[in-house]
Formats: C-alpha cells, structure tokens, sequence
C-alpha cells in the first residue's frame, strides 16, 4: 500500500460540528476502500488565492492515507460531487532516496535490475 497526502478545502461557512461531519464522513470513505487513515490536520479557515465557486475564504483540512493504488480516483469520485467541498487533491508521497523500503524487493535484487 502505498502513502497519499490529501487535501480538502470546504466551504467556510461550515460550522465546528459540520466540519467535523465532514471527516467522519471521510474516515467511512476510508473504512469502504480499506485504506488506513494516518494524520489529520485541520488547518482553518483561510483566504483563497482566488475565488472558487464565489467564494473567497475556505476550511482546509490534510489527511495522511495508507491505501492502494486505485485510492486518488476514488478519492477523486467520492468529493467531487460534493456541494460543501471546494477543491480537493490526493497526491502519493514519494520515498527519500535513504529510506527503507517496506516492500519485498531486496536491495540486491534491485542492484541486479539496474546492472
């Protein structure tokens, strides 16, 4: 399984409670896909770069997901229909060149590849 970082910007006239609903509707999303949800943040509410659906001001909330690799366009299908979300973006974070990787492969076998 592979690690995304998402992004949901939402409607900022969304209340506390709204908001919150919001993100247990996401974790349900999350349980549907079998993808772990690892982090999230709630950035706040702040002044959009530019005005998306006439509105100037948004609530940004960062999820960290473990899932697979099918996870952005599902993501992808389940917000963009959404009436309070304004813009939303599932990228996979990449490993650093130093870090272990999680997988099978064993380093002399990806030598092996590149010889």
């Amino acid at each position: 399984m592979s690690e995304y970082e998402v992004i949901v910007i939402y409607e900022a006239g969304l209340t506390e409670e709204a908001l919150e609903a919001q993100v247990e509707l996401f974790r349900g999303f999350l349980d549907r896909e079998r993808a772990e949800l690892l982090e999230v943040q709630k950035w706040g509410r702040r002044r959009l770069a530019y005005e998306i659906k006439k509105k100037r001001e948004g609530s940004y909330i960062f999820f960290r997901v473990k899932g697979k690799p099918t996870f952005p366009q599902a993501v992808d299908r389940q917000l963009k229909f959404s009436e309070v979300v304004l813009r939303h973006l599932a990228v996979r974070v990449e490993r650093a060149a130093g870090e272990k990787a999680t997988t099978g492969a064993t380093a002399s076998g990806a030598e092996r590849e590149g010889s």
